[in-house]
This record gives C-alpha cells, structure tokens and sequence, in this order.
C-alpha cells in the first residue's frame, strides 16, 4: 500500500505464484516496518528486480528494506539506509552464498534456494516477527532471518563483490592522479609506540561482534587449535585466500588478532581501488616506481618450466596501482601484481567463471608473497608496522645469503616466561634453541630464531623470524612459529623431499622452503650461521624499545618518521605506501597497507621465483663472503 513515504513493492515471484491471506497479511504489517523508504517484497532472489528496487532508492536516497520469501524461511532485511555502511541486499545474497565451491556462487542471476509456498506456519512467524521488531526495529545493515527453526539477528557487512551496491569495475579507472598524501598525527600507547591508543582492534568482543556470524559472515567462525603449544585461533573468511591465525599468551586475546590476520589477506587484491591498465614504464616512467629495482629474475629463471614470471622491459605494456612517496606524499605508480600480490591480470573478468572454463591468467610480471602488507587502526599505523616487517624478511635474507656466523643471545639470559616456555618445550622435543641476532644495517631489532635437532638426522632445522620495536615481543613472535614446527607432526618424508636436494628447483611452494630445511644434506647451510660472539639482549639492540618511544614523540606518526629515517640510512631512501585498504576493511575500523621499497631483498617462494638480480644491497652484503661469486639463484631460503 504506496503512501507519499513508505512504498510496497511486490516483486515477479510474487506474480507468479501470488500470496494466500495468510501472507497478504504479513506483508500488510510491512507496508508499516518504516515510516519511509522502500519495502521489496519478493518470493526467492530476482537479481534484475532487487538492482532496480536498490537503484531506485539509492536515486531518491531513501531507506530501502528488502524482504525475501523462502520456502523454509523469510529474509526480512537487510535494512539499507543512505549515508551508512549498511550492507544491502545484494550484500546479504553474495555473504549467504560465499563457501568454497559453491555451485553458484559466481552467478547471482540463478537463485540457490527455491521459493515455494512456505512452510505452513510460516506467515504466522513472519508476522509475530514484524510485530516483535516494532519493539526493536532493525538498524542499518540489519537482518532478521524467520523459520521454524527460529529468530535470528544478523548484522550485513557490505561486500565488495555486491552486485547492488558494489564497485562497477569500469568506474575503478586508474587514470585520474590522487590527491597527495597528508598522513595524520596519531597519539600512541604509552607504552607502545607502535599502536594507536585510541584503537579497540583487540580489545575482547569489538571485532567477534561485528564481523563474526556463521551464516553470513564475513568471518564464519573462529576456531581453536588443538595442536600449538599455545593459544591459537583461526578466523574463517571464505573470501580470504587463507584462514587468518592469531598466537598469543590466552585464547581471549587469539580471536582479534586472527581476524585482523585474515583481512589484512583479504587486502592482497585491488577489489574496490583503481587500476591504471595496459601501460608500459616507458609511458608513466614521470610519476611510477621503476620496476628495475624491484629485485629482478635471471634468464635462467625465466625460462626454467616452474617460473611464474613473464619477462618485461621499459616497453611491455603493464598494469599499476597508486601509492604515494613516504617522504613528500607525492602520487606514484605502482606495478599491480607487486602492490597487490594475488593481482591476476584477467581482474576485470569474474575471476571464478574464467578458472571453471579452464581460462589461465596471464603470468605475473611479479610473483610476490604477502611480505610487507599489515594492517592498524589507521594508515600510519599499518605503514609502521609494514616497515617493522619487511626489515624483519630483508635482515633475515642477507643473514641467510651470506651463511656466516651471527651474534647469539644465550638463552638463559631471557627473562620473558613465555619464550623461556618455549624454548624448553622445543629442547625437550630434542631441538637445542638459538636466538641469532640478525640485523643488518636497517637499525630496527631483528631475530632469527634456529632450532636444531640434536637427537634425530630429520627433520634437521627449523627456522623463522621476529622484528619490532621490543625485542622481547620480537623474539616471542619468531619462537612461537618455531615451537608450532617442531611440535607440530611432520606431514612430509625425508624421501619425498630429498631430491630438492640435488635439483632446488623443485623447491616451488611456501611449504617446500620448510621441507627442504629439514633435510639432513641442508643442516650444515643452516648452521654455518652459528658460532657467533655471544651477546645479551641489550647488547644486541641497546636502548630498545626506548629508541623509538622517544624518537616518536609519543605519536604512531611520529614512530613511522622515526623508521622512515632508519631505512634512509640504510640508503633505502624511497618508501612508496599503497593503501590496501577497501571499503570492507573501512567499514571494520581496519586499515591495511603494503611498503614499497625499491632495493630492499623481497621475500619470495620458489627457487624459479627468487628476485635477487639487481639488488645493490645483496652484492655488498656478499662482498668477502663465501657466497660472493655464485651464481643466481642462491640456495633457498629456510623462511616458513
């Protein structure tokens, strides 16, 4: 019943197999659900018919409710109001459908659930649930999902995959240059630099109420592990390429982070952000980074059958993205498969219609790992702790490429009960713990951590790293990937991986680097790194974390300036922040940022897809070293 604010509107489903008085009503307690806007009442999903319900209300910036009859249930929501982060329909249909392999997942044009007449009791349901909702109502992004089964509440985050309300991927035009950067002042922690203090990311609750719900998501569950030897949880996010894991001291405190894992994932491709298209270096070369010195493949690596990288030079027409220089906040290109590392170059097509018809992707001009992305409250704060990581992978590989002896911290001088836990878990396990430090001249505390296995030839060595601003967290941080090795069985045998040994091209998969480390034959490369002069903690990275709460002045910003200028001293002089962040991640409080740095050595997988060529900074590191004069690629690296 149209009035001059509210209107009813009665979608195909409903034509076709018209309402009985029990449902005509329901739908009468509807037309008096919002004192305005739009009421879309329909049996099943009708794509074309709720975009052009949505579009209308959207044109007319009203409040737009959509109702969706089911033979087992009734959706009635979500509620979509202008001017908030409410997810919409369309929202709701793409989060119902997102499990792996669903059938019809990738097309919305087909309904996955039929309409029917409804269960016999189910007009009752819907109207005492209309009725209960005028004690309270439902508010934006609001769902309430009616069967004989039950009530139930659901809040609808908006996706970037929305059919109704998502990008248009032509509009994501690349073309138009961005405003330059003017990074914000972030008062920080007191006793953490690194955080923003008026940030609630992990606080108990704050992210698990927004965003965990087992039917729409975004995250569908968060799960405990069994296994690790401390208290570690898994958020689901069927969007993300990987379940996001959090470690921590409780399982309270394993849930946020978790989360946060999983989005800053879910940030590896530009979903929502502009992409310049099909241009080479040659014709942005003005305002772009130069791909050269990004780490470069050899010959021989292009051409091995495992390489995942296709040659380019200054002509080669490529896809990039904008970031902005950390120093002067300029506006500059970025290659998209660097800035993004799940970018494929076939983005502007549906990405699962073209893997089901057995279309390939183009190969990457980049194969890069998610080294270097973070996530914060903010975009300074994802930037800092971006920096923190990519100084962590670039220490870690210059130690390991020069396979010479590091400083050790002994282990009996932690006092952290934590680590100290860890370590005498790992020995009791047969593994002897050493604490490497391996900082080289980025000035930011960085830890290897190698346990070897004294009782057993396999698996031989384990190894991981840690960097921060407390070297006590660092440490923790690296042990606890360690300890979750050695305690964990190993799913692999010393014959399956033992020809990696004589052909280290067959080292392809994240996986494959810990395999091969395990390997008796690797041991002595591993090891060459001990016997080191023995230091304490604050021998090997004095005045920390104090360097940098004084050095920030109390401010993330400040903090990011401060790691800035350790990099610059280190002749990295050029930061190029590209913000990552999409509107899922903005409607979350959560920014994600990825740092690129030209010179600095790239965290890589695969030996075919080592990018070492070009890099200034491995030559000197090299220079006196055993390792000087070899060749390209370099032995792989032990980095889980």
């Amino acid at each position: 019943m149209p009035t001059d604010t509210l209107t009813l509107a009665l979608g195909p489903g409903l034509d076709a197999l018209p309402a009985d008085e029990a449902w005509r009503d329901a739908l009468d307690v509807l037309a008096g659900l919002l004192p305005e806007g739009t009421v879309a009442a329909d049996r099943g999903w009708d794509l074309g018919w709720e975009r052009d319900r949505f579009a209308e209300a959207r044109a007319a910036g009203r409040p737009h409710l959509s109702v969706r009859l089911r033979a087992d249930e009734v959706l009635v929501g979500p509620l979509w109001r202008p001017g908030t982060d409410a997810g919409c329909a369309g929202c709701a249909e793409v989060r119902d459908r997102t499990v792996p392999d669903h059938p019809l997942v990738g097309d919305l044009r087909h309904a996955t659930a039929a309409p029917g007449p409804g269960a016999p009791l189910l007009p009752e349901l819907l109207r005492a649930t209309l009725e209960h909702l005028g004690e309270r109502p439902l508010g934006p992004g609001e769902l309430f999902a009616v069967s004989p089964r039950g009530l139930r509440r659901h809040r609808i985050a908006r996706s970037f995959h929305c059919p109704l309300c998502g990008p248009a991927y032509e509009e994501l035009d690349g073309t138009d240059t961005p405003a330059p950067l003017a990074l914000t002042d972030r008062p920080a922690f007191p006793d953490d630099s690194t955080r923003t203090a008026a940030s609630r990311l992990v606080e108990r609750g704050v992210l698990q109420e927004r965003l965990v719900d087992e039917r729409f998501g975004p995250v569908r569950a968060l799960l405990r592990e069994s296994r690790a030897p401390f208290a570690m949880s898994m958020a689901v996010v069927p969007d993300a390429p990987a379940m996001g894991h959090g470690r921590a001291r409780t399982f309270a405190e394993t849930g946020p982070v978790a989360i946060l894992e999983a989005y800053e994932r879910l940030a590896g491709f530009p979903y929502d952000l502009p992409v310049l298209t099909h241009r080479s270096y040659r014709e942005v070369a003005g305002h772009a980074v130069d791909p050269a010195g990004l780490g470069q493949y050899t010959a021989e690596q292009l051409a091995h059958p495992t390489s995942r990288a296709t040659p380019f030079d200054a002509d080669t027409p490529m896809d990039w993205v904008w970031g902005h220089d950390l120093d002067d906040g300029r506006p500059l290109l970025v290659p998209a498969d660097h800035a993004f590392y799940q970018y494929e170059y076939n983005h502007r097509r549906d990405r699962r219609a073209a893997r089901e018809a057995g279309t390939p992707g183009r190969k990457h001009y980049f194969y890069e790992s998610s080294s270097g992305c973070a996530v914060g409250a903010n975009l300074e704060e994802a930037a800092l702790h971006s920096l923190f990581e990519l100084a962590e992978r670039d220490a870690f590989l210059l130690s390991w490429h020069r396979a010479a002896p590091l400083p050790t911290i002994p282990n009996h001088t932690l006092t952290d009960p934590t680590s100290r836990a860890m370590i005498e878990l790992m020995e009791s396990r047969g593994f002897d713990v050493h604490l490497l430090v391996a900082t080289r001249d980025i000035a930011l505390p960085v830890v290897w951590v190698l346990a070897v296995n004294r009782l057993n030839p396999f698996p031989a060595t384990f190894s991981s790293a840690g960097s921060g601003a407390d070297p006590q967290s660092a440490i923790r941080g690296a042990l606890r990937e360690v300890a979750q090795l050695v305690t964990n069985p190993v799913d692999w045998t010393r014959e399956t991986v033992e020809p990696m040994v004589e052909d280290p091209w067959l080292v392809q998969e994240l996986e494959d680097h810990v395999r091969f480390s395990s390997l008796p034959e690797t041991a002595a490369r591993a090891t060459a790194a001990l016997g080191g002069p023995r230091v304490t903690l604050d021998e090997a990275f004095p005045d920390w974390p104090g360097r940098l709460d004084r050095g920030s002045g109390g401010d993330v910003r400040g903090a990011l300036d401060f790691v800035r200028g350790l990099f610059a001293e280190a002749g990295l002089d050029r930061i190029v922040l590209v913000d990552q962040t999409s509107r899922e991640h903005a409607d979350a409080g959560i920014h994600v940022a990825r740092a690129v740095v030209p010179g600095i050595l790239p965290m890589c997988f695969g030996h075919a897809q080592q990018r070492l060529a070009g890099l200034p900074r491995l030559t000197a590191a090299l220079r006196g070293t055993a390792q000087e004069h070899r060749a390209l690629p370099l032995d792989p690296h032990p980095f889980p």
